[in-house]
């Protein structure tokens, strides 16, 4: 049997009424393309099910919708993984949509056998348009804040998937998406960037409503980065820049990353320095020469005088 051009991931969960507009927007992005639309549930209590069903079959693309259970985001996608049978792989994510990426994708991913295709945001242009570049390149750009990739608008070979086996980590709630990629530019050989600027489609972009509170959970954050930081180390040992960035600034980020989350979800400093050391978190709080300057002062200041210290904000989307 013949396999498919690209497979598009959804995972969902009580989307009955986004649904539609959703599906409808991946089959515009693929018209022409030999695609599948894979839906993987993660048990809705609303009709997610079955409108999913109704709109794969109205907008007469071939898809299944599969359920993967009460589980985690991460397990979901490795469920629908495991079902694509596309050359290429990409996701969708209900709060981050994109439009008008997936073609281009496709077809610079043809062009180059590329093993990972990303784009950019505008005024943020990395290396030459279209040019086959080594993972491990882009890898060190995304430490160092010069590139910006984001999971709802990636491609992926699937067989390099496989042969590498890189899949998302099914126990981790928070830094699972950020593992899986920064895996994948780490034992990519050809990653190209693709011309296109990505915009985002807020039209049926799901609005984040109450979160519940993470908790030491978030330190899972943490724990996806180190899994990262070893591997990384494991397959370049040679690469000590590679190797700083992970151990002097991305994993001191996510701690204090970490610390804000825990303070602005109401914990006492106390409390979450009790939560720091309880999860073994402290020992990545240490600077080096990769250390962003910004980033030093807020961890001297925590350090020093923790009641002096006012968690940052979350980014907006």
């Amino acid at each position: 049997m013949e396999l498919c051009t690209l497979s598009v991931i959804l995972p969902v969960k009580n989307l009955a009424k986004e649904i539609g507009g959703i599906l409808r927007l991946a089959a515009e992005q693929t018209e022409g393309l030999s695609t599948e639309l894979i839906v993987v549930d993660m048990a809705s209590r609303d009709k997610t099910v079955w409108e999913s069903l109704r709109s794969i079959k109205e907008l007469n693309i071939p898809g299944a919708v599969i359920q993967s259970g009460d589980g985690t985001v991460a397990s979901a996608l490795n469920t629908a993984l495991s079902r694509a049978s596309g050359n290429y792989v990409s996701f969708v994510f209900a709060r981050r949509l994109f439009r008008d990426f997936l073609r281009p994708y496709c077809e610079a991913a043809q062009a180059a056998n590329a093993d990972i295709v990303f784009g950019t945001a505008a005024g943020e242009p990395f290396g030459k348009e279209g040019a086959p570049v080594p993972g491990s390149v882009c890898l060190q750009a995304i430490l160092e804040d010069k590139l910006a990739v984001d999971i709802s608008a990636i491609l992926l070979r699937r067989a390099f998937l496989d042969q590498r086996r890189i899949q998302f980590t099914e126990s981790c709630e928070y830094g699972y998406s950020e593992e899986f990629l920064l895996r994948c530019f780490c034992d990519a050989e050809c990653a190209v960037r693709c011309g296109v600027e990505l915009r985002r489609d807020t039209t049926y972009e799901l609005r984040r409503g109450p979160q519940k509170p993470a908790g030491s959970a978030a330190f899972q954050r943490v724990e996806a980065l180190l899994r990262v930081t070893e591997y990384v180390e494991s397959r370049l040992p040679n690469d000590i820049r590679l190797s700083a960035l992970l151990r002097e600034r991305r994993l001191p980020e996510a701690v204090m990353w970490c610390v804000d989350l825990l303070l602005r979800e109401g914990n006492g400093y106390g409390a979450v320095q009790g939560l720091l050391k309880v999860n073994g978190a402290r020992q990545f709080l240490r600077c080096g020469a990769a250390t962003p300057f910004e980033l030093r002062k807020r961890i001297r200041l925590w350090r020093t005088l923790p009641w002096m210290y006012k968690p940052r904000r979350p980014q907006t989307a």
